[in-house]
Formats: C-alpha cells, sequence, structure tokens
C-alpha cells in the first residue's frame, strides 16, 4: 500500500492507517504532517440545514450497545457515466452478506453486556460509476449518486449518508445506523480502489468502505476486516505501529486512550481486533483501551457498561383536584440522565419504565404515563391520590429500563375534604397447598366492590361485590405471592391497596432422619420445603399412634431403645405432607479435612 497524502475538503483526517497484510511492510513517512495512507477519517458533521430544528439529532453510532441497523449498500454499474466492468450476481451478494453477518455475530458475541442487537438490509443500487475504478478523493460521485438513487438527496454525500443512516434507524427502531458501501472488485485483480485502498472507515459514523475482495484477503475473509472497520465506526481506533497513533490518543464515547497502540511504546502487546484483525477475529480478542473507545467499559463493576448505567431524574409539578372525586391529583415528569461524554452528545439509551409512588411507606403503585406508555427516555406521568382526609407522607421513583431508581422524592400531602378514612382490612393464609386462596376481607357493610391482584396497577382485575370472604385463583408456578385488594366505598372512592403476603405452595417438604447408636432416643432431622416452610414432623413409634409435633433439628423421644422401629414424615406452612420415612440408626459421617 501506498503512503498517500489526500486533501479532502470534506473530512477531517485522522492520522490512521490501514493494517497492513501478513509480509508487507509500510514505507518509511516523517512528520508533520504524516504522508498517511488514510484508512479512518473524521466526518464532517451534518450540515446546518440538516440540524435545523432538529438539535438534539444524535450520532448515528456513537458507542457500541444496543439495536444497530445497518445498510449494507452494493452499488451495480450501469455504464452511464463509467463503463461498467463489475456485475453483481447472486452468489456474490450472498457471499457479502454472509462475511458481514458473521462480523456483526462477532460483536455481538464479544460485547454481551452491550444489549448488542444488529440488523442487517441488504439492498443492490444501480450507479452511472463504477465505483472500483474511483479513490477516496472522489468518492462523493458514486456514494453521492448511490444515495440519491435511494431517495437521500443532500448538499454533499455525508449529509445523505446521515439521512440514510436515519432513515433506517427511525424504521426499524434502532439506536445506531451506519452505512456499508461494498465496492463490487471480483474483476480487478488486486482487490483495490483506484488509490490502493481496500477497506476504510469514518470514526462514529456515517459509513464504512470496503472492496469485495478486500485486496489481497479475498471475499471469504471479509468477516475480520469487516468487524475491524466496525470498530472504527464506533469510536475504536487503530493500534499498530503503522497508523501512528499514539498512546495518549483519545476516542468513543468515554474519551479513553488508545493504550494498546504499537507506535509510541506504550508498553503492552494485547491480541485486539483493532491491532490484528485475522487472528483476534478467530480467537475473540479485543483489548481493554479498544473496549473503553467502544463504550465497553464498567467502572464500577455493577455488569452495566457505563452509557447503559443511567439513573432517571423527577420532577414533580403542582398539584391539582380531580373533577369527579376532588382528590388530589399529583402531575409531573421524569428523565433518564446520559451518562456524560466529554466531546459527544449525551445519550442514554434507556427509557423510563415506571414512575411509582406509595403512602406512609406502604405498597408500590404505579402512575399513569402522560403519552399511555412508558417507553421513551422523558416522560410526563400523573395519579389520581385515592386519600381520605388526613396528613400523608407521599414519596415518588422513577425506574427505567437497566432497572436503576431515581432518588425518592418526597412531600407531605394534607387532606381535609373526603371524609374520614373507612375500616378496611386483609388477611390471607401464610401459604396455600392449592391454586385457590381464601381471603379474609374486614369493610363496612356499605361498601360496593372490591378488586384483587398481584399487581398494584390491577391490570386485568375486575370490581366484585365485597364479601367478608373472596376466593382468588392463583396462577403459575410455587413461589412466594403479594396479594394486593382495593375496596370501593358507597360514593364510588377508591381505597389505597391492601397488601397481603401468601406461599403458593403444592410440593410436600423432604428430609430425612436418623437416630444415634449410643443415643437411640435422639431423633436427628434435616427438612426443607422449597415452597413455604416446615412446620411440623409426625412421629410414629412401632404401631403406636402418629404424634404431630413442631418442627425442630432434634427431638429427644423418652424412653427409646434402638430396637424400637420410628417413622417420620414432615407437613409444611401450606399443609403438604411429605412420604413416611425409618429413621434409621446410625452414625453421623464428617469427611476429614486435608491439609495440602
Amino acid at each position: 500500500m501506498r503512503a498517500v497524502a489526500v486533501a479532502y475538503a470534506l473530512a477531517l483526517v485522522f492520522a490512521l492507517t490501514m493494517f497492513p497484510l501478513a509480509g508487507q511492510t509500510q514505507p518509511a513517512t516523517s512528520p508533520p504532517p504524516p504522508p498517511l495512507d488514510e484508512h479512518a477519517f473524521v466526518a464532517p458533521p451534518r450540515s446546518s440545514a440538516v440540524l435545523a430544528g432538529n438539535d438534539t439529532l444524535r450520532g448515528p453510532s456513537q458507542f457500541m450497545a444496543g439495536t444497530v441497523a445497518v445498510r449494507l449498500v452494493l452499488p451495480e454499474s450501469d455504464g452511464s457515466l463509467d463503463r461498467s466492468s463489475e456485475d453483481w450476481t447472486p452468489t456474490q451478494i450472498e457471499a457479502v452478506r454472509s462475511q458481514v453477518q458473521q462480523a456483526l455475530d462477532w460483536w455481538t458475541a464479544q460485547l454481551p453486556l452491550a444489549r448488542l442487537r444488529f440488523e442487517l438490509r441488504v439492498e443492490v443500487v444501480p450507479t452511472a460509476y463504477e465505483p472500483i475504478t474511483h479513490g477516496l478523493s472522489d468518492e462523493d460521485r458514486w456514494i453521492g449518486d448511490v444515495l440519491g438513487r435511494l431517495g437521500f438527496p443532500g448538499t454533499n454525500h455525508f449529509d445523505q449518508a446521515y439521512a440514510a443512516a436515519d432513515d433506517l434507524r427511525d424504521e426499524l427502531g434502532a439506536d445506531w445506523a451506519t452505512v456499508l458501501f461494498v465496492a463490487n472488485s471480483a474483476n480487478h485483480s488486486s482487490g483495490h480502489f483506484a488509490d490502493g485502498r481496500f477497506a476504510y472507515a469514518y470514526i462514529n459514523g456515517p459509513f464504512l468502505v470496503l472492496t469485495s475482495t478486500v485486496g489481497a484477503y479475498g471475499t471469504n475473509r471479509m468477516a475480520p476486516v469487516a468487524a475491524h472497520e466496525l470498530g472504527h465506526t464506533f469510536g475504536a481506533l487503530d493500534q499498530y505501529s503503522a497508523a501512528r497513533i499514539d498512546c495518549t490518543r483519545r476516542s468513543g464515547y468515554l474519551d479513553a486512550p488508545t493504550d494498546n497502540s504499537q507506535y509510541s511504546g506504550c508498553g503492552t502487546t494485547l491480541p485486539s481486533i483493532m491491532l490484528e484483525p485475522m487472528g483476534a477475529f478467530a480467537a475473540g480478542q479485543i483489548d481493554a483501551s479498544a473496549l473503553a473507545q467502544l463504550g465497553y467499559h464498567d467502572s464500577d463493576a455493577d455488569r452495566l457498561i457505563d452509557p447503559l448505567d443511567t439513573t432517571p431524574s423527577l420532577e414533580l409539578q403542582a398539584s391539582t383536584l380531580a373533577s369527579g372525586s376532588g382528590r388530589p391529583v399529583i402531575h409531573g415528569s421524569t428523565r433518564d440522565l446520559a451518562f456524560p461524554s466529554t466531546y459527544h452528545q449525551d445519550v442514554t439509551l434507556n427509557t423510563i419504565s415506571a414512575v411509582e409512588y406509595r403512602i406512609d411507606g406502604g405498597p408500590w403503585i404505579t402512575t399513569t404515563p402522560a403519552d399511555g406508555a412508558f417507553d421513551s427516555a422523558l416522560e410526563g406521568f400523573s395519579a389520581e391520590l385515592p386519600l381520605y382526609d388526613g396528613s400523608y407522607a407521599l414519596e415518588l421513583r422513577a425506574l427505567n429500563s437497566a432497572g436503576a431508581s431515581s432518588g425518592l422524592t418526597a412531600q407531605q400531602v394534607d387532606v381535609t375534604w373526603i371524609g374520614p378514612q373507612p375500616r378496611y382490612s386483609l388477611s390471607a393464609p401464610a401459604a396455600s397447598a392449592t391454586a385457590q386462596l381464601h381471603l379474609q376481607l374486614e369493610a363496612p357493610a356499605t361498601t360496593q366492590a372490591v378488586e384483587v391482584s398481584e399487581s398494584t396497577s390491577f391490570d386485568g382485575a375486575a370490581w366484585q361485590p365485597y364479601t367478608p370472604e373472596i376466593v382468588y385463583s392463583l396462577s403459575g408456578s410455587d413461589g412466594p405471592r403479594s396479594i394486593y385488594v382495593r375496596f370501593r366505598d358507597q360514593f364510588g372512592l377508591v381505597s389505597l391497596p391492601y397488601l397481603a403476603r401468601t406461599a403458593f405452595d403444592t410440593l410436600p417438604p423432604r428430609g430425612s432422619a436418623m437416630r444415634l447408636p449410643a443415643e437411640p432416643a435422639l431423633l436427628l432431622l434435616d427438612a426443607s420445603d422449597t415452597g413455604s416452610s416446615v412446620t411440623d414432623v409426625e412421629v410414629t413409634v412401632d404401631a403406636g399412634a402418629p404424634l404431630w409435633m413442631p418442627y425442630a433439628r432434634s427431638i429427644q423421644l423418652d424412653g427409646m431403645t434402638a430396637t424400637q422401629r420410628v417413622t417420620v414424615r414432615f407437613r409444611d406452612a401450606a399443609g403438604n405432607r411429605s412420604r413416611h420415612m425409618t429413621a434409621l440408626v446410625g452414625y453421623q459421617v464428617a469427611l476429614p479435612l486435608i491439609a495440602r
């Protein structure tokens, strides 16, 4: 490859180079400025005309996480300006698609905490040019032509590429998008563009470019090259010496240094896709500095990478009174606060998943989203507080899709115009062996109805007439359950939810029993229950009457001899009983600890 200095009016060039093929050496260069074979560049930002009225438009690919839409564009020359020397065949198209998909799958496998998912769209698009006969300096001709035919006009091909990426991102509901151009080079033995390049990318987008045979690598080894270039697209820099990237050069959403660079003696030579793609691709290797430049760094070790480790904020606004009930209605807004970036626009991929409130430390209750759903990073909310006369401690919190909670927002609420709180209560058995759970309720006789649910949102629940006992049907597997009941009084006013806890437990306990030869009257028990707890044990001596007693790990049976037969069975809190088992006379054995 030749070292070439390219004066490109629209591209602010990073001093980066393409990785050499095995056995090749790079010609010597002498700074400043170094005449390099530019491989990765920084595209100009969107033009002011594109940004007008939309100053919140995020970059196309700021960090590698979330859902990424990839528009794979295969230009097909029609011979109208350049002579057509390349024609895509179905076999070639599938080979390129397969290799690109392998590159995307590779990144997904390497970044398990990034919630990474790629959506690939392949488009064969006619153009008046034969792209392989052009170079970086006139890429705007064929790229602009191709994107124009796809329906993205613009004053320059960068604005067109931004538009093409934004369009696919919006259509697929993705977080990021990039455009990958592959120029057919099957009939060009070198596999290079006219200026000697075969792969290059723009740092953090909006596009990257490959030839179909990627120089001497060949189409069947495109995946490692594509994976390397995608690293650039999300902020990672080259690390091999010829790239002349200093250890202190920073990049990416987290503004991370290039600690593994081989140019200026960083002290490490870690295998990495940004250093030597072929071996690193096969072994699944990325060094820590490249990961950090991609945004894949977990500074507090909570298994949330920093760009996804965000927290909501919450703000209360003036309350109002509900038109029908006259009860207080709270209003507010919440925003998920992005992990801050030094130079990039701050972006969060998390959304608000809920805003909840509680009264006097009771159960958390969901509020109502202003637009019908909690599904974006900025949400409004409201809630009618089901309060009677009194003074109450109100607390609110917002939750995001990563499970993080805002700090609690607290205030006192005083109500003096509704009327006194009716006397309500709820109780449930500690455990139930059947799906039919019997609930005991207490309320005034004038109570209109009650509603039962396992969620404070009461989604799917139906109001039913009040009776002192209600049978609620449990569903699903065994485990602890929270049961909520709310009451509606004679005036149609609904109460706060009341909580009762129970355990749905349909399985019997498991256990064992034994007696020691030296102490045959001492019964040693070991029992457990997955659904609730072991509460009782039944002991039968010989053919005598069984005796139930509270479960304990050891029980003394006065007067018992070693020749007498003892059987036991266990009962849990839900009433499930184990099988009968004999308490054998034997020894407890502990394996010795061996020091090495």
